[in-house]
């Protein structure tokens, strides 16, 4: 039976009804990109922390942890990780449905119509004059502390216009593509419009010194937010000129941070996880946080200082990488009414000594002049804050366009609005986000593993690529646990790893302790900041490498491509790389390696994307199938030469794709791709002929 009309009217006038209907449809979109299984960076080594209740690499995020063990454990699908990843669509839904609720509090009270002047007492207007006033007298001079009453924006103009809000960020690209996959993002996005809300709405309704509900609230999530990420701070600037510019500086408002405390404290006590969990030493114990100083380096993020502020030119670079992202976000259409809403809200009114603009501004500039000196690839995510700045210009731009027509229906060309934006960025913005034929990190983790002798050891520094699903393959799915994977960049610079690995091969490293001993004390000195001998570190390390290699001799050790490319002089230095199939094998010198055609998974038919991530990926694997081959055509073994050129074409990209679009970095590595395997291609031509 259906509702009656007048029911169905209020039931669709309340905001939180319309979030949810845009959370519910952005989910069901999400389903259709996410991805099936790990993706490239954090995604195997979060999930793997997770399952096991371990500790991520810094700033630890607890709360994300806590809240993917409970989504890890549900027993819904098959796989672990497509838990996690149905876990990323479903909290980045929630997180544009809170984008309804944001919205609707930031045009309904805090954007009203700018105030008119208060005519002068007597002054007259003759109807039809066009000159001045006939008759003036002196204005009324209205006291300073008295504020003019505010004229809000109708209910149903600011919700509908609220729920264009919400469509347009669900289907942004960067908001779009941390549905895909798991990541700390998805849970980022669901917090963040939830305390703005909440602190939008304490200012609102709470004018004395009296905490009430919405106070309490915000303090509570946005320490939850803290506990996710870090990057909550970037809302400070923003909250800070909004609090101040309500309250002043005088002993209400500190009294009212008082107030706040106990709730944000509360909130942050879940932090407590990390040294907790820490000390019973689970199988995921990055930065091992169980002291005061290991703690404090690890929620700070210490060890990612050096990719921070690095100089002009890696800022420069964002900048210019942002701005060209921005038109593509929410597409032409969205930007046009992004600089409609900026204007909209510049001639809007002040509210409670605040204005709305400013707000914005400071929520987008705060973070943009932030991320900007974050010298990494994978930015966009680091961007979020501003985008959602843009998505509240988007929708004030609709209210700022509709309040100049007059019709009665301005609700329902707000809805069409809505709609056609929506499904405009969505036409725009699917192949870009889609990732559900994305098995790359899969396959090549697989490939390394599943090709590998019984109780290898492999030495790589490809994270992103294959060691952090490692960790995933190996921990949750229990494939080919015998394997040791050991991260050669936290071997040289992470004290804390050593416990970790002595945890899953301890055999392995009992036989070399006294090299381990010598090099951990200068490497704890240098994690911890204090003095050491800077010449003996080298020494030391080339002593425990050495060992580490030598006397676990009787167990196949490996490195990857990446590490032959650039060599490391002080790692093993008295063994020699040679191509093994997939890898490199350390060996004694004038060893000879004879190999097989590794068996190789490959699902790129339906996933064809050319970016930094997939082409290296390729290349990883191919170039050592190569160099193998012609290692065998100089032994004269023709047959079998062809047979490993044959499995690195496997990995050839679209060599037709168009490059135009991409970043410098991506297209530059493209440009190496396409070269190496049109290169590919020709030997292969060669051994066909007789």
């Amino acid at each position: 039976m259906l509702l009656p009309t007048a029911t169905m009217a209020r039931l669709f006038s309340r905001p939180i009804v319309l979030a949810a209907l845009v959370a519910a449809s952005a989910f069901v979109v999400y389903l259709f990109t996410l991805a099936p299984t790990v993706d490239f960076i954090d995604d195997g080594e979060l999930t793997t922390a997770c399952w096991t209740l371990g500790i991520c690499h810094p700033t630890g995020y607890p709360f994300f942890t806590l809240i993917g063990w409970v989504f890890a454990h549900l027993p819904i699908v098959s796989s672990v990780i497509l838990r996690m990843n149905l876990m990323a669509a479903f909290f980045t839904a929630l997180g544009a449905g809170g984008m309804v609720m944001l919205s609707y509090e930031v045009f309904r009270f805090w954007m009203p119509a700018r105030a008119a002047r208060p005519a002068a007492k007597g002054t007259q207007k003759t109807k039809g004059a066009k000159g001045p006033a006939l008759r003036k007298a002196p204005v009324k001079i209205i006291p300073a502390k008295i504020e003019p009453a505010i004229k809000e924006t109708p209910h149903e103009l600011a919700l509908f216009a609220a729920f264009a809000t919400g469509i347009a960020a669900a289907f942004s690209s960067t908001w779009w593509s941390q549905s895909t996959s798991i990541e700390v993002y998805p849970v980022h996005l669901f917090l963040v419009p939830i305390v703005l809300t909440f602190f939008l709405r304490m200012l609102r309704n709470e004018e004395t010194d009296k905490l009430g509900r919405d106070g309490k609230l915000f303090a509570l999530i946005l320490a939850l937010s803290f506990a996710n990420h870090m990057t909550t701070v970037l809302l400070a600037p923003a909250c800070l000129y909004m609090f101040f510019a309500r309250y002043g500086f005088a002993r209400l408002a500190w009294r009212r941070i008082l107030h706040l405390a106990p709730f944000f404290l509360a909130g942050l006590a879940v932090y407590l996880y990390l040294p907790i969990r820490s000390a019973m030493y689970p199988p995921m114990d990055w930065g091992h946080p169980t002291t005061f100083g290991a703690f404090l380096r690890h929620i700070t993020g210490g060890q990612y200082k050096i990719w921070m502020f690095t100089g002009t030119g890696a800022a420069a670079k964002q900048w210019s990488y942002f701005w060209h992202r921005v038109p593509g976000e929410f597409t032409i259409a969205g930007a046009l009414l992004a600089l409609t809403g900026i204007y909209g809200m510049f001639m809007s009114g002040t509210a409670r000594r605040t204005h709305i603009l400013m707000f914005t501004l400071l929520l987008f500039f705060g973070c943009l002049f932030y991320s900007i000196n974050y010298d990494i690839h994978d930015i966009d995510s680091y961007f979020l804050l501003a985008f959602l700045a843009v998505a509240l210009w988007v929708g004030a731009g609709l209210i700022t366009i509709v309040k100049q027509i007059r019709t009665e229906s301005k609700g329902w060309i707000l809805v069409s609005a809505a709609v056609v934006l929506g499904a405009i960025e969505i036409g725009a913005n699917y192949s870009e986000v889609d990732e559900s034929g994305n098995y790359f990190v899969e396959d090549m983790t697989k490939n390394v593993l599943t090709n590998l002798p019984p109780n290898a050891i492999v030495f790589s520094t490809l994270w992103d690529f294959w060691v952090s699903g490692a960790f995933y393959y190996q921990m949750v799915e229990h494939i080919r646990p015998d394997v040791l994977v050991i991260d050669k960049a936290m071997l040289r610079d992470r004290p804390w790893y050593y416990a970790q690995l002595a945890q899953r091969a301890p055999e392995v490293f009992r036989r070399i302790k006294p090299e381990e001993d010598a090099f951990l004390k200068y490497l704890w000195a240098f994690d911890r900041g204090d003095k050491f001998d800077e010449a003996g570190i080298a020494p030391a390390y080339e002593k425990f490498t050495s060992a580490l290699v030598e006397r676990n001799s009787d167990r196949p050790i490996f490195i990857t491509q990446e590490m032959v490319d650039e060599k490391d002089d002080l790692f093993a230095p008295h063994l020699k790389p040679v191509p093994a199939g997939l890898l490199w094998q350390l060996v004694p010198r004038d060893t000879v390696i004879e190999a097989p055609v590794p068996k190789l998974q490959w699902h790129d038919k339906n996933y064809r994307k050319r970016n930094y991530y997939t082409d290296d990926s390729r290349m990883l694997q191919a170039m050592p199938l190569v160099i193998y081959a012609q290692e065998l055509l100089k032994r004269g073994e023709r047959d079998r030469a062809r047979d490993f050129v044959d499995a690195a074409l496997k990995f050839k990209p679209d060599l037709g794709a168009s490059l135009d679009d991409m970043s410098d970095r991506d297209r530059s590595l493209a440009d190496v791709a396409n070269e190496r395997f049109t290169q590919i291609e020709a030997l292969r031509k060669q051994l066909a002929k007789p």
